[in-house]
């Protein structure tokens, strides 16, 4: 994260600049009425106060236009952060959402940093450092008339800490409580279909309002505290100001001070205290602001360096299985010590009953989750170690939710990527996946938009998309978890086929099945029993021991 700020620091050094500039030119009104009622109205010259007038409109003109380069220089500033932060911060909630489900709201706070950069809150700390010019200018009029400036500062700063304080906490736990409530709210448009095939509208809905009254009682706990301190700040501020003024009034009458001076000390003291007036204002802002630094810079620390990872250029398939386990709660282990190897291009078949760990195996072997104990090596290395863009893009995975995109089947089947520049390959991948032909069919072919996760096709043809998906480019080594549960005795001769084809291309293949037809076809079978592994060996042989599963 600081990294991807230095990128930035050119932002921070012309606004600081312009804020040079401004603080300058801030000082114009205040010498426009010093002169006024100290030189103009004593010698009554209208030619002073025409050109003292116009050459103050000139400068409040330039004072304005700078302060909307100013502006628009914050804005640019946003916009390069979030651009610097984007890809990197998707990149790392893709990697590591299965680990950390709180790494989705990564992107809303890239947008919260982005926002802040561009509120008064930021212009305010660059007027921060200006303070004690003010306060010597002040000082200059009259020592009394800087006493009660650093009293009034002195009272906003120590009300700016304890608004952190007494504020940083709950708001905190306000956000949190609102994520929570949003990531509920997003599962819930997500399982739409169940919900409202099964009536759980009202549970739902009543869910829901109790996450959402946590957040909002935490967040009026926020507000309140935030009032009562914004309530005594501007206490605290007119109080000083009637003081200021009235002190000034008494030097005036007592020791000659002039009436200029009088009026220019109270624009000075507004002045003054107008940074840390801001500051306080916008303090949940800032809390806001400092939690997404955290939580951006905590979720960069945890992404793995790929630059430090090994390229895959194009594996040949030989996997190796060594006493892997894995659990998702720690009074369960889904995986106990499993091993088995296959050389390339074998072909085996898992098959156990559910609750077996089949599916959690499928992603040990992909190296989507890392194994607790044990290791995986494709090609005599750690899979887990293999740099991910690398590894995804010469291996096939199927999982059992075919998770397709919004979009054409061309770009489904291109897994994303350029379907210019793909073209020959995804004809390839659909035509060995034995769909090209029923794609043809589709109203507009390659260019058919699914819909999203696939909606306008049917089960079986989500399915037959996904190992399409697969097959693109034709990886060494393949896992397909449960690959027929939605196809039809016709797909599944067709299947049996692309199998087949595989075998003959030297394609390591695991398949996860609890079909018969499928495993008769592999050279290996491995049966999964509550985690462990009850039988490895000759599809045959263990074909023979499928009543122990």
């Amino acid at each position: 994260m600081p990294k991807i700020l230095k990128k930035c620091l050119w932002y921070v050094l012309y606004t600081g600049i312009f804020s040079i500039i401004l603080n300058l030119l801030a000082l114009v009104p205040i010498l426009y009425m010093l002169n006024i009622m100290d030189r103009v109205l004593s010698n009554g010259s209208m030619a002073t106060l025409g050109v003292l007038t116009l050459l103050v409109i000139a400068l409040i003109a330039i004072g304005e236009f700078i302060e909307n380069v100013q502006a628009s220089l914050l804005n640019r500033f946003g916009i390069t952060l979030y651009r610097l932060l984007g890809q990197p911060i998707l990149k790392c909630i893709l990697t590591l959402k299965q680990h950390n489900e709180q790494s989705r709201q990564g992107l809303e706070d890239v947008e919260l940093l982005q926002n802040f950069i561009t509120t008064k809150a930021v212009k305010a700390l660059f007027d921060v450092p200006w303070i004690p010019f003010y306060v010597v200018i002040l000082y200059l009029f009259h020592p009394v008339l800087a006493l009660l400036a650093v009293i009034a500062i002195f009272l906003l700063f120590i009300l700016a800490v304890w608004e952190n304080y007494a504020t940083k906490a709950p708001q905190l736990l306000a956000g949190k409580a609102g994520r929570e409530a949003s990531n509920f709210l997003n599962a819930t448009l997500r399982n739409i279909e169940i919900i409202n095939t099964l009536g759980m509208q009202a549970d739902i809905s009543r869910t829901w309002w109790h996450k959402s009254e946590v957040h909002l009682d935490l967040k009026n706990k926020v507000a309140n505290k935030i009032a009562r301190i914004n309530a005594l700040t501007n206490f605290i501020r007119h109080l000083i100001s009637t003081l200021a003024l009235g002190s000034a009034i008494y030097l005036v009458v007592a020791e000659n001070l002039s009436v200029g001076i009088m009026i220019a000390s109270n624009m000075l003291l507004s002045r003054a205290m107008m940074p840390i007036n801001s500051l306080i204002t916008a303090g949940k802002s800032f809390i806001d602001a400092r939690g997404a630094y955290v939580r951006l810079t905590q979720l960069l620390a945890e992404q793995p360096d790929e630059s430090k990872q090994i390229n895959l250029i194009e594996p040949i398939g030989r996997l190796v299985v060594d006493q892997v386990s894995y659990a998702y709660t720690p009074d369960r282990n889904n995986l106990n010590k499993v091993s088995f190897a296959l050389e390339p291009g074998e072909t085996l078949a898992i098959i156990g009953a559910s609750s077996s760990g089949k599916t959690t195996l499928a992603k040990l072997l992909v190296g989507y989750t890392k194994p607790m104990h044990g290791s995986i090596q494709l090609d005599h290395t750690e899979i887990f170690s293999w740099s991910k863009s690398g590894l995804g893009d010469q291996i096939g995975y199927l999982p059992q939710d075919i998770q397709l995109f919004s979009g054409t089947v061309a770009e489904n089947i291109a897994r994303l990527a350029s379907v210019q520049d793909n073209q020959a390959d995804i004809i390839s991948a659909a035509k060995q996946a034995r769909i090209h032909e029923m794609i043809l069919k589709l109203p507009d072919g390659y260019d058919t938009e699914i819909g999203e996760r696939g909606g306008k096709l049917s089960g079986g043809q989500r399915q037959r998309l996904g190992i399409a998906r697969a097959l693109f480019r034709h990886p060494k080594y393949l896992v397909l978890d449960e690959p027929n549960s939605s196809m039809d005795g016709q797909s599944e001769l067709e299947l049996l086929e692309v199998i087949k084809e595989l075998k003959q291309q030297g394609v390591t293949v695991v398949l996860i099945s609890h079909k018969p037809n499928l495993v008769e076809v592999t050279d290996k079978a491995l049966i999964l029993h509550e985690g462990q592994v009850v039988k490895f060996g000759v599809s045959k042989d263990v074909m023979s021991q499928i009543s122990l599963v």
